[in-house]
């Protein structure tokens, strides 16, 4: 084989021949490859990368898992969802435990999670100025479960406006705290919320407006006379917004002397409604009074004392606040039923000059009653064209300067006392002619006159003071006292008055007789029956 000489020191090394061991890689080589990693499985599990893949914005972790979460479960808005999630998260830090609020997420829309989200925001702020307690946060969280989103802003709205006027300093602390609890109580439903809205309406203060709510919430505790507690069926909240109307007043000047039925209310429904309840309870209790003449005339509560009388289920009753009848004469509507008449006020009842209501129907009574005061000191005279004119209160009932003129009865009640002076009680002579006063504690009457017709007069008090009246010849005349009789028959002659008996102070009259002594009494006074109040 030819042999093979080393080439010349300076000839250029051949293609296949590697470099010297040491020697340093050319100046512009490229860097080597990066070692191929699969990072899928990195990718998937990483929510924030997730979230930023998806065109997302790029949260923290914490929130990217809970927006992975609210995807997984279905919510409607990411980004709504996740602002209700912090903001219950922050009512679960004030002490107010709503997680209960999160189980269903993904059933909302993104407007229920946006009004819940500014519903959970208004009341934190109310918690964490100690306005709101954790219980009724709590309370209102549940109810708010089951509210539309345009409740839960009207909600939210009152929250905030409450949460402005407390940093305003327009109202303080314990105010607001009235204010919150009515809005709490309200917050039960939807009609106990409109019920709030419209007695806001009234002016009515906080305490008020507390005492109605708790009223609805215990619902109503009188008894429809002459029937069982049980068989009054509470009135639904819907029903009972149509009565905020007892806390109007009303003036008659406004009904050009037309007083039309569809101002009136069935008796039954106003039993049965918690407005009423303190004149209920006055009605029952002035008819209560009249032990002596059960089964033949109407009581000034609306009703026959006679248990058995179904005739109340067609009275009807005009209530307010306050009304207040002027000078004039009122045609009472037509009711669709043979029933009587009620004009009730829970406050104070006001007749002014002459007053004549006319009635269609000649046997129906008129009652005016008040859960407080009539006033009666700017009038002259009241008349009814019916049966009954019947006249009850719970203060003391003055009856000064004034003449009463019904056909048949006339009928005066107070819890308290009446007070006749130069007053007129006139009847028609085609009726019972019947005059009857009650007072819980005392009758004081002094210079009254009965017309010629009056056939029987009853006056039943504690102590009854009379002077200057003369007893119509032919009437029948029982005076009953907490004692009754002197000696089992004479009233108590003389200016000295005996608490507890018929007194006889001065100028007392039978048929224009004096029957101021015993032996005047026993010769003229044989219809005057001093009997004890209750018999």
């Amino acid at each position: 084989p030819p042999s093979e000489e080393p080439p010349p020191a300076d000839a250029p090394p051949l293609a296949d021949t590697p470099p010297p061991a040491d020697a340093p890689p050319p100046a512009d080589a490229p860097p080597p490859p990066p070692v191929a990693i699969d990072d899928t499985s990195i990718r998937e599990s990483d929510a924030e990368m997730k979230q930023a893949q998806k065109g997302g914005p790029r949260r923290d972790a914490k929130k990217a898992v809970l927006a992975e979460a609210m995807e997984a479960v279905g919510a409607d808005d990411v980004d709504a969802a996740l602002e209700f999630v912090e903001a219950a998260e922050e009512s679960i830090k004030l002490g107010v435990d709503v997680s209960d609020q999160l189980t269903n997420i993904g059933q909302l829309s993104k407007d229920d999670l946006e009004a819940r989200k500014e519903f959970t925001d208004s009341q934190n702020k109310l918690v964490e100025k100690g306005v709101l307690s954790r219980d009724d946060a709590r309370s209102r969280a549940q109810n708010a479960k089951q509210k539309t989103a345009a409740e839960l802003k009207s909600e939210a709205t009152l929250n905030q406006e409450l949460t402005a006027k407390i940093e305003s300093g327009d109202v303080s602390i314990d105010e607001a705290k009235k204010k919150a609890d009515n809005q709490t109580a309200a917050s039960a439903s939807p009609e106990l919320q409109a019920l709030l809205d419209e007695l806001s309406k009234l002016n009515l203060t906080d305490d008020e407006m507390a005492k109605v709510l708790k009223d609805l919430n215990d619902g109503p505790k009188a008894s429809a006379p002459g029937s069982p507690p049980s068989s009054v069926t509470p009135l639904t909240l819907q029903q009972e917004s149509q009565m905020l109307i007892i806390l109007e007043d009303l003036s008659f000047k406004d009904l050009n002397g037309k007083i039309p039925s569809t101002l009136f209310m069935s008796a039954e429904k106003v039993s049965a409604s918690v407005f009423f309840q303190d004149l209920e309870a006055v009605a029952d209790a002035l008819g209560s009074l009249d032990t002596s003449y059960l089964n033949t005339t109407t009581s000034p509560s609306g009703s026959s004392d006679s248990p058995s009388s179904d005739s109340d289920d067609n009275d009807m009753v005009l209530g307010r606040n306050n009304i207040v009848i002027p000078n004039g004469t009122y045609e009472l509507g037509a009711l669709e039923k043979s029933g009587d008449y009620f004009i009730a006020t829970t406050d104070k009842l006001t007749l002014l000059g002459n007053v004549v209501f006319n009635s269609p129907d000649a046997e129906a009574s008129l009652i005016l009653l008040s859960a407080n005061s009539i006033d009666l000191s700017g009038a002259s005279s009241v008349s009814y064209s019916g049966e009954e004119l019947g006249i009850g209160s719970f203060d003391s009932l003055n009856i000064e300067n004034v003449s009463l003129k019904a056909e048949g009865r006339l009928s005066l009640r107070s819890l308290d006392s009446v007070v006749l002076k130069n007053a007129e009680m006139i009847t028609s002579g085609k009726g019972a002619d019947f005059i009857h006063v009650l007072a819980a504690n005392q009758i004081t009457a002094d210079s009254v006159a009965f017309s010629s017709m009056v056939k029987q007069i009853t006056m039943e008090a504690m102590t009854i003071n009379l002077a200057n009246i003369n007893f119509p010849s032919g009437s029948n005349v029982n005076l009953n006292s907490l004692y009754g009789g002197v000696d089992g028959k004479y009233p108590n002659f003389g200016d000295v008055t005996q608490y507890g008996r018929v007194n006889f102070i001065k100028d007392m009259q039978y048929g224009s007789n004096s029957i101021m002594d015993r032996v005047s009494f026993d010769q003229y006074g044989g219809n005057v029956k001093i009997g004890t109040f209750g018999n």
